[in-house]
């Protein structure tokens, strides 16, 4: 199923008597935050095997990032423009190509191989599990980043807030990306495009944003994910393909130092506080 996929809980199965978890293979994906990720997945365990669950450590690894991906983020013209010329902002792309991860489409769905089904739960158990979840998860935080958690929103919320004060104070207070950014939305506004901020995080996101609103009106309900075809959605990929393509080459100059220092930031804040 693919959705609006963010964060999710691995949820575990409740027995009567706890086991001794299998020790999970080496994670493959390295970096403070994934280390200390599977830090916290081990205490975790230890801490539900105490309340009487059984639980084993697991960390989704999300999508690969592709060479040219990893080119981008260190903000290489061309490689941002074999991108963008093929999946645009990667929005309406995960429709025309689902079976490929590299237009932002969930193609395996990790939570499919969590070892802790969620599914066979039923309302008593799931909600006596998410308690010792959330008391083990807080726990964990607290013995491996020394920070104060309740529970999974304390996180992604913790988690948000430090990446928009790094966000405010690493890029939108950079004086020279205020320059280029002022120059790059002068250019976008020429070629008609509507320019609400010229902050650079915002003009940064401007595009990609607008493509994820249109997408939130065309589901079911709001915010449902719409059941677009592939041949469907080519129109509308057609026409975010042309506004990221002016988009980069209005932004060329800007980008070559905003996506180098935005990706720091997100490593930084994937660090501090993972997810």
């Amino acid at each position: 199923m693919r959705a609006f996929v963010t964060a999710a809980l691995a949820l575990a199965v409740l027995t009567g008597c706890a086991t001794d978890a299998p020790e999970p293979a080496a994670p493959s994906a390295t970096g403070a935050g994934q280390e200390a990720k599977w830090k916290m997945e081990r205490l975790k365990a230890d801490c539900m095997k105490q309340r009487g669950f059984k639980y084993t450590p697991f960390v989704m690894s999300g999508p690969k990032e592709t060479e040219a991906q990893k080119k981008v983020a260190a903000g290489d013209y061309a490689a941002a423009k074999e991108v963008r010329t093929k999946y645009g902002y990667r929005v309406f792309a995960q429709f025309v190509y689902p079976d490929d991860s590299a237009s932002g489409a969930l193609v395996e769905d990790e939570y499919e191989r969590d070892p802790n089904p969620g599914a066979r739960l039923n309302e008593t158990q799931f909600n006596a599990y998410k308690k010792a979840e959330d008391a083990c998860m807080a726990k964990a935080f607290k013995v491996v980043l020394n920070k104060d958690v309740k529970n999974r929103f304390d996180v992604v919320k913790m988690h948000l807030d430090l990446k928009k004060q790094l966000t405010t104070r690493r890029l939108d207070g950079d004086a020279e990306l205020v320059r280029l950014a002022a120059t790059f939305g002068d250019c976008l506004k020429g070629k008609g495009y509507a320019i609400t901020s010229l902050k650079p995080s915002d003009l940064a996101g401007r595009g990609e944003k607008a493509m994820w609103a249109q997408v939130g009106k065309m589901g079911k309900e709001p915010g449902a994910w719409p059941d677009l075809t592939a041949a469907q959605a080519r129109p509308y990929l057609a026409k975010e393909i042309k506004d990221a393509l002016d988009d980069l080459e209005c932004g060329k100059e800007f980008y070559a130092r905003y996506s180098p220092m935005k990706t720091a930031v997100d490593q930084e804040v994937k660090a501090q506080i993972p997810l």
